[in-house]
């Protein structure tokens, strides 16, 4: 046996631990900044009143943060040790900035109807949490794939990096409002006035995956001049997102051919129901993202 092998992987394994700790130390700055930056009392929500609807906010928003740092892997093995630390370090307080504004513009255009710190905090409203969630794991997931782009240099990619979270954020709030459209509910108003975490658990799916069609437009984008990658980004993500909310629509209809899908989640709150639905579209929205994926540039 080779056993220069294992002298390999153990090398392999001790040169990622300076990028692994960078991500943990970013992971710990992206729940000081959220708490730092909501009107929430951490420890009053969590050992106090034990609120999940905020457990679960905080925790699809550290979840959307890992996402978002895993992108920010993409190269680090081609520096030395401890400059691709710095440079994961780097864009990984990026991708915390960038985070924590899309999870404030999707409260302004995508949860618009009502207060999330109220409906979170005073009323506990697990629907909410859950739309928060699903919100904070889609801008993580479009962040990943925004991170694993080619650009010629540290400041460039930070530049492109930007540019192409903001398409892609437009994108999720415009399909956010065709998926509202979609509904023979008003989604705001189940959520807001019936609390129904169905409705909830339902549009958060929906939420990651529509993140997860949108990383696809992002991913290895930069090789190319910067407003053909920027068109290319476009058109596969209108595309993508287009797919998912007409596919969605159609999904939940085969999914359940003896009930309505709607009446189940609006008038019976069937938790269950929604929670089925949410993991189909996610596993759709992976079909998608397989299609409206680019092929790397040579």
């Amino acid at each position: 046996m080779d056993w220069t092998i294992f002298e390999s992987i153990a090398n392999h394994i001790l040169q990622g631990l300076p990028l692994f700790a960078s991500a943990v130390i970013v992971l710990v700055i992206a729940r000081c900044v959220f708490m730092e930056t909501t009107s929430f009392n951490a420890n009053d929500e969590l050992f106090e009143k034990r609120n999940p609807a905020y457990a679960v906010a905080l925790g699809g928003y550290l979840l959307g943060a890992g996402l978002a740092l895993s992108g920010a892997f993409f190269g680090g093995r081609e520096e030395d040790s401890l400059t691709a630390a710095g440079m994961l370090l780097a864009d990984g307080l990026l991708a915390v900035a960038l985070l924590r504004l899309s999870v404030l513009i999707n409260d302004r255009f995508i949860l618009h109807s009502f207060r999330i710190d109220k409906e979170i905090s005073e009323d506990r409203n697990l629907g909410v949490g859950f739309c928060l969630a699903g919100s904070s794991v889609a801008c993580g997931t479009i962040l990943n794939g925004a991170m694993t782009g080619h650009s010629e240099g540290f400041v460039l990619g930070l530049r492109d990096t930007v540019l192409f979270w903001a398409l892609a954020q437009a994108a999720l709030v415009a399909a956010c409002a065709a998926y509202r459209k979609t509904m023979k509910y008003d989604v705001h108003r189940l959520i807001e006035y019936d609390d129904n975490i169905a409705v909830g658990v339902g549009f958060g799916g929906f939420l990651v995956g529509m993140g997860i069609v949108l990383r696809s437009a992002l991913v290895h984008a930069g090789k190319g001049p910067l407003g053909q990658e920027i068109a290319i980004s476009a058109v596969l993500a209108i595309f993508g997102a287009a797919l998912l909310v007409a596919v969605n629509s159609l999904t939940l209809r085969l999914l359940f051919p003896r009930n309505s899908y709607e009446e189940e989640v609006e008038m019976q709150g069937n938790v269950g129901v929604a929670a089925i639905a949410a993991c189909v579209t996610i596993s759709v929205a992976l079909f998608l993202a397989s299609i409206v994926q680019r092929i790397p540039s040579p």
